[in-house]
């Protein structure tokens, strides 16, 4: 059974690609919700990732690594970044 964190992961990409289709986060949301049920990421974390800049985020990990890295916060299935 997947985890989690197994589902998040699995999740950005989908979000990543309908995001560069133009779909807006609510339609993105709503059709993830229809596949993913109770395991569909939230609302809030959706229209973060559709915010944020991957490439700026992969140059902060590269540089900064695991540092980066523990420094996302997930709650309510929202990243902050502190």
């Amino acid at each position: 059974m997947a985890t989690s964190n197994d589902l998040l992961f699995e999740q950005r990409p989908v979000i990543e690609f309908m995001a560069a289709e133009r779909c807006s986060a609510a339609n993105i949301h709503s059709r993830m919700k229809t596949v993913y049920g109770e395991m569909c990421i939230s609302d809030c974390a959706v229209r973060k990732w559709t915010s944020l800049d991957s490439t700026q985020l992969l140059e902060r990990y590269s540089t900064e690594g695991q540092a980066f890295q523990q420094s996302i916060l997930i709650g309510d299935e929202c990243w902050v970044h502190h």
